[in-house]
């Protein structure tokens, strides 16, 4: 069944995907969720998008890519060049081994299914039509004073805000990092991939991509009439090492939009390991619980005065100001020999990433699943 890690992820964030809008109107994007109400939506093409730039991955040059027109007047498709594809190149690019690509001018049609899935990130609170009215009054009053026009035209227009917590799901596919399948008809793309390998089926190519030497293990097979199957393996290391940076760009994730900057960095993260198990998701065991957290008690005061005893009780309520969160975890496999506290931790890069390590540990039992809750000290996690 293979490995996989699933992290469920609950960020705080304010504005962060707008749609088209509407003239002089911009509105956030929403979905509407079973108790009729509407929530804000970063979607799952935004949160790719702020990954693969927080990360350090080498990202494919503009000049790897074509645009393919389809017949008849279609529109044009960007895709990655058919050459990455028969030359190897296309593995020297994490966000194709990660993200997936679709190249649709190869005979047959060659695509990659991504490996690494995310949700829509969707608010945990409905959204109430908070808007900002803006407008450019002060470059505009310096063009009038100017003489460049002759009134003042202030571009007025409104904006939606919604700032609240978010929550999204990412699951990786350990096993499909680092391997790809390519397949061609063309005997002339499998005879200068055969002339890198030696005049062989099966060997390594060396790629030279961003100053670093990058070994890939090719392996040559036809598997019908004039079809030929091209298998790319990474080397582990490389492997782990993208998957790392992955993980590593979610824990100190960023977005700016409309030039504000936001942290995505998780408040709180379920992290799953599953080794030859079905994986889980915890997304919908997470309940924004209260905006405060209260804690009252009453105090006792004693003392004599004019020979007669007084006693003064004092009721006192105190508020943590911190977002309580509810994590219903229910049976797992490790919770009969682990208590609340070595699955609860303060989020630390070192300890998600020391964490997710034991998945590539190939000493440990032939399955397992392992689960461990991640939060930050700004909020209360409750475990039930």
């Amino acid at each position: 069944m293979g490995r996989f890690i699933v992290m469920d992820i609950v960020f705080y964030g304010s504005s962060l995907n707008y749609d088209q809008g509407t003239g002089n109107y911009q509105e956030l994007k929403k979905i509407t969720k079973w108790d009729g109400r509407q929530y804000t939506l970063v979607s799952r093409y935004a949160l790719r998008y702020s990954l693969l730039q927080a990360s350090n991955f080498h990202l494919a040059p503009g000049n790897v890519f074509t645009q393919e027109k389809k017949k008849e007047g279609g529109k044009a498709t960007i895709q990655p060049k058919p050459e990455l594809l028969f030359n190897g190149e296309i593995m020297a690019y994490p966000e194709f081994d990660l993200f997936g690509f679709l190249v649709t001018n190869t005979d047959p049609q060659n695509f990659r299914e991504s490996p690494v899935k995310i949700s829509h990130a969707i608010s945990m609170t409905p959204f109430n039509y908070d808007t900002q009215f803006c407008g450019n009054h002060w470059i505009a009053k310096r063009a009038l004073e100017g003489g460049i026009v002759n009134k003042m035209d202030i571009n007025l227009f409104t904006k939606e805000e919604h700032e609240t917590f978010y929550q999204y799901t990412v699951v990786i596919d350990v096993n499909r990092v680092g391997e790809l399948f390519v397949y061609t008809t063309k005997e002339n793309d499998i005879k200068k991939l055969r002339e890198k390998l030696g005049k062989k089926e099966e060997g390594e190519i060396t790629l030279k991509i961003n100053n670093k030497n990058l070994k890939i293990h090719t392996k040559i097979r036809e598997i019908g009439n004039k079809i030929w199957e091209i298998n790319y393996i990474l080397p582990d290391d490389e492997k782990k090492s993208r998957i790392e940076t992955l993980i590593k760009a979610i824990l100190n994730l960023h977005r700016e939009i409309k030039g504000v900057p936001s942290s995505l960095a998780p408040k709180l993260m379920i992290v799953g390991i599953y080794k030859n198990e079905s994986y889980k998701t915890y997304k919908d065991r997470i309940f924004l619980k209260d905006e405060y957290s209260e804690e009252s008690y009453d105090e006792i005061e004693e003392r004599e005065e004019n020979g007669k005893k007084i006693v003064k009780v004092k009721h006192v309520v105190s508020k943590t100001k911190k977002p309580v969160f509810e994590v219903i975890l229910g049976a797992t496999n490790n919770e009969s020999s682990e208590t609340d506290s070595s699955i609860l931790s303060i989020i630390s890069e070192d300890e998600v990433i020391n964490f997710i390590k034991q998945i590539f540990d190939d000493g440990k039992s032939g399955s397992f699943s392992k689960i461990k809750v991640f939060h930050d000290p700004s909020v209360e996690v409750r475990i039930e």
